[in-house]
């Protein structure tokens, strides 16, 4: 089932459109027999069609006699075939962005796909020919890379054009013994891309990474949550709670490894034994003593790390750094 969502970007059209504006300003310059002063300049003709069809149009009137008439040099050039380049192949998860607003981004992903295209050029003789040839081929070693906003979303997208074959044939067919046309052709491929729906996506503007240690919590380590309208004093750092009616008769034990008052909040370490939700937690110097009310295992969390890009209001394409704020165990907030 393909997306709901309509979407037509014209990007063959914006291709198709971006080679042929390569080939749209060739000059063709003819001289007097001894090739020392130019006689006549002229700005070869370019069309897109196919090669048949344009042939056909030349020679449907071999002897240039009527009112209208398609006089040589010309070119034409046309979208030969359409095929999926597997070699520039990105993960499926690969996304590119560009700035939408303040908050929000465009997001899109390029799939490759290579398009052929030829440049086909008609000519009466030999030296046309070559010299228009020799106006091209210098710009390919192999490729050219040309630069295009596909998208319109201000994000350019360099687009190489390689070129792969050249050849020449002569044919007189249809036309009279002292006239021959001369057809190039020339071969390219363009290495472009087709794009999917575009979507918004919001900005990250902080980003918090947690770290613990996975080995934290073999020494027993919990978080007990205590009823402070049930009991009083302030347990110590370190100190040795537990539960039962005297140290030495105690069901369960364990260290502090930190106390907060504000919400009633026992971090222990080294537990060993059960403690039961509605018993009473004693610390052995502070000779503190809360209800229990619920215990959960926790990870030992060593630092906190936030990000921010700075200036706040960054975007996508704009020059930026970072803030880093880093806490640290036990000083974290």
């Amino acid at each position: 089932m393909l997306s709901s969502q309509h979407f037509y970007h014209r990007t063959i059209r914006k291709m198709v459109v971006a080679f042929g504006t390569i080939f749209n300003n060739i000059k063709l310059v003819r001289y007097n027999k001894a090739g020392t002063v130019e006689i006549e300049r002229v700005t070869v003709p370019l069309s897109y069609a196919q090669k048949e069809k344009f042939y056909a149009r030349i020679t449907q009137d071999p002897n240039l006699a009527q009112p209208v008439q398609i006089n040589l040099p010309r070119m034409s050039f046309e979208l030969d075939s359409i095929s999926y380049d597997p070699l520039r192949k990105t993960s499926n998860y690969n996304e590119t962005y560009t700035p939408n607003n303040s908050t929000s981004v465009k997001s899109y992903r390029a799939v490759p796909y290579n398009f052929d295209f030829s440049l086909n050029i008609y000519v009466r003789n030999v030296e046309d020919g070559t010299q228009i040839v020799e106006q091209i081929l210098p710009y390919f070693n192999p490729d050219l890379t040309i630069t295009g906003d596909l998208l319109g979303l201000g994000k350019n997208i360099d687009l190489p054009i390689i070129l792969q074959s050249i050849n020449s044939t002569v044919n007189s067919e249809g036309l009279p013994d002292p006239t021959r046309m001369i057809i190039w052709t020339l071969t390219f491929t363009l290495k472009g891309f087709m794009f999917g729906p575009v979507a918004n996506a919001n900005i990250i503007r902080t980003a918090t990474a947690n770290t613990y240690d996975s080995t934290f919590n073999l020494s027993g380590t919990r978080e007990f949550t205590l009823d402070g309208s049930t009991g009083n004093g302030i347990f110590k750092f370190g100190e040795l709670i537990y539960e039962g009616k005297t140290l030495a008769s105690a069901n369960a034990t364990a260290f502090v490894e930190s106390w907060t008052p504000s919400s009633n909040t026992l971090l222990v370490v080294d537990t060993n034994g059960v403690f039961n939700t509605g018993k009473y937690i004693f610390g052995a110097v502070s000779n503190a003593a809360y209800n229990l009310v619920s215990s959960a295992e926790v990870a030992g969390q060593l630092n906190n790390i936030v990000i921010t890009p700075d200036p706040l209001s960054a975007n996508v394409n704009t020059a930026f750094g970072f803030d880093t704020t880093i806490e640290e165990a036990p000083n974290i907030t």
